[in-house]
């Protein structure tokens, strides 16, 4: 055992022994009759004892010092040597003062294992039969006489209680060592146990996410460092409080474990504004999983959070260096766009200019400088409204309603009865976007949808909400299809595969619905038709 623990025991056993000696000292004058035989000597028995008091009390005040061990074994011997004259004082074989022997035996085998128990045995043995032999065989001078009835008694205890002391060395020896075992398997448990556990925590408050346990009731019962870097709370202030008191309603809980219920081994992510305590909001990404005990029963769940803030600015400045470099393609493209109508508009200024036109080609060429004008303009309007985007004005709007609108519109612009169009949603469809912009994005795919069947086919419109809180809005027509190498183009401004196209009308549409946050997909097989697919997040108030 470590020096520690032999400490600590031997103090155990100091207290024990001083505990004892004060109990005898006090009922010795009350009971005189029982502790000491008549004509004994009573001196002895409270000497034995006050020496006992004492070197307890010495041991308690300065300690068993640097070796504990000899020390150890100076108190067992002593312990021997007192009960010795104790018993010999209070009637050697008839003392009832032997079972402090036994005492003493038991305290050796616990401080000095079994073979100090063993020793400490044979030497109360050996004192104890040398007291009853003296009292008993070697004063009688007949060695050839029949001894007394009491001698014989003695002689009978002697021997019983030798070998008991014997025998309680032996079996509280292997006690003693056992315990020893087991303290010792335990301690380097106690020791994996808490290397274990340290590095659990080294790892759980290390890791740049924030990772937050939540028990069945949706409480928190753990939150790292990161996760209080992030949310802007500590943890102390956020475990045990409920999941909704730090992170709101933004994440559905109950979906999520239901979702896991129905896949243990499945996980769910979810994305989410945080408002932390100090009003600033910050992008969040949760993934939830199943919390589990080490037999497997479920504890609760797991979530992992994930702070957005430098992954949405890094979009935000792929976006501007997206869009610069736009700009710089559309101001070529424009230049090109503008250089027509100029030449026609100058062209026709100059005929206006000489006193050679006629009033017929004056009035042609008046028409061809108004027609030119209003392209310019619209051109320029198109130009500024995508490069000059104003804030959006949410507000809840019924989609449904939306796109009867839009549909009422073409069904009366279609030139040919040939157009077909299929309803693939039903009202209402109540979200979240600005009402306008969200107009524009369904006219101009309606539209081009329709001028992709100019023979006349199927237009397909569908909406509806989607698993995690998001609308999608698809758009399908059986036209003749886009180009694979056009694909990748097709959002760009002033890209047009339609003769007369100012090839804006798409780049508008990845702007409006980007802004909402959304995404805007298109898969298209020539011959056979194209389909775009909006999908917007759910925007919160």
């Amino acid at each position: 055992m470590k020096a520690l623990n032999v400490n600590t025991l031997l103090r155990g056993f100091a207290w024990a022994r001083l505990g004892l000696a004060v109990v005898l000292l006090s009922l010795g004058p009350v009971m005189p009759s029982v502790l000491v035989v008549s004509g004994e000597h009573p001196v002895v028995l409270a000497l034995a004892l006050l020496i006992a008091a004492i070197s307890s009390g010495v041991l308690l005040l300065f300690g068993p010092g640097v070796q504990p061990r000899p020390v150890a074994w100076l108190f067992g011997l002593l312990d021997i040597v007192l009960i010795t004259a104790i018993v010999a004082a209070t009637g050697g074989g008839r003392s009832i003062f032997s079972f402090l022997y036994v005492l003493s035996v038991t305290g050796a085998c616990v401080l000095l294992s079994r073979t100090g128990g063993l020793a400490m045995a044979g030497v109360a043995s050996v004192l104890y039969t040398g007291v009853v032999l003296a009292r008993t065989v070697f004063p009688t001078n007949v060695f050839f006489d029949a001894t007394e009835e009491t001698t014989a008694l003695e002689l009978l205890s002697m021997f019983l209680n030798a070998g008991t002391f014997l025998t309680v060395a032996i079996v509280a020896g292997s006690l003693a060592e056992q315990f020893r075992a087991t303290s010792q398997e335990l301690e380097t448990q106690r020791k994996d146990l808490a290397d274990l556990q340290a590095f659990k925590d080294l790892v759980f408050q290390s890791v740049g996410t924030g990772l937050i346990a939540l028990d069945r009731n949706h409480r928190i019962t753990a939150f790292n460092g990161a996760a209080e870097e992030i949310t802007g709370r500590p943890a102390g202030e956020t475990i045990g409080r409920p999941w909704a008191a730090t992170f709101g309603d933004a994440v559905p809980l109950l979906e999520i474990e239901a979702t896991i219920e129905g896949n243990p081994r499945a996980s769910t992510r979810h994305e989410a504004l945080l408002r932390r305590p100090d009003g600033t909001t910050v992008p969040v990404r949760l993934t939830f999983s199943a919390l589990r005990s080490g037999e497997g029963a479920r504890l609760g769940l797991i979530g992992a959070c994930d702070d957005l803030s430098a992954i949405r600015a890094m979009e935000a400045r792929m976006r501007q260096a997206d869009r610069l470099a736009t700009l710089g393609r559309m101001a070529a493209n424009i230049a090109h766009e503008i250089r027509n109508p100029l030449a026609s508009l100058t062209g026709a200024i100059e005929v206006l200019t000489s006193s050679a036109a006629a009033s017929d080609a004056q009035e042609r060429l008046s028409q061809i400088v108004l027609r030119e004008s209003e392209r310019l303009n619209q051109i320029i309007t198109n130009f500024l409204e995508y490069a000059r985007p104003a804030p959006l004005a949410l507000e809840m709007v019924d989609v449904a309603d939306v796109l009867e609108g839009v549909l009422f519109l073409l069904e009366h612009r279609a030139a040919s009865g040939g157009l077909k169009i299929v309803r693939a949603f039903s009202a209402p469809l109540v979200w979240r976007v600005d009402p306008q912009r969200f107009r524009q994005v369904l006219w101009n795919l309606c539209l081009n949808a329709v001028e992709a069947m100019p023979e006349g086919g199927e237009l397909r419109v569908g909406a509806t909400a989607v698993p995690g809180h998001k609308l999608e809005v698809s758009v399908a027509d059986s036209g003749h299809g886009i180009a694979p190498d056009d694909l990748a183009h097709i959002f760009e401004p002033f890209f047009s595969t339609k003769p007369g196209g100012t090839g804006l009308g798409l780049s508008l549409v990845h702007r409006f619905v980007q802004e909402h946050g959304g995404d805007v997909d298109v898969r298209s097989t020539p011959g056979l038709g194209t389909m775009f697919t909006v999908t917007l997040p759910n925007r919160h108030a």
